[in-house]
């Protein structure tokens, strides 16, 4: 399943059940609602690097959680379409370890 939209926030990373987490907030352009996807680990530290503003595509999952008595679903990534998110270590900036590859300079 896929879900595209336009990133309005990007939250901080929390540790939750031994897990990285992350929430990327997003206005879909199929319903043009507010959404919430959940993004865990890797994906969490990848998600990071995304735009507020930037038009995203994501390869999502859905996930039934329990909230008191009540069941919700979840809207989890599982992978990132567009951009592509693809991290690098060459670059010449100083003092910056990882940037997107898609935004480096040339040296």
């Amino acid at each position: 399943m896929q879900i595209s939209g336009t990133v309005l926030k990007i939250f901080l990373e929390t540790e939750k059940d031994g897990l990285t987490e992350r929430i990327i907030r997003i206005n879909s352009f199929e319903k043009s609602q507010v959404l919430d996807v959940y993004c865990y680990n890797k994906l969490a530290f990848r998600a990071g690097f995304l735009n507020v503003g930037e038009q995203v595509t994501f390869e999502i999952v859905l996930r039934g959680i329990s909230v008191g008595k009540k069941q919700e679903t979840q809207i989890v990534l599982k992978k990132p379409i567009k951009p592509d998110l693809i991290l690098t270590k060459d670059h010449p900036l100083v003092g910056i370890e990882w940037i997107r590859k898609d935004s480096r300079t040339p040296k």
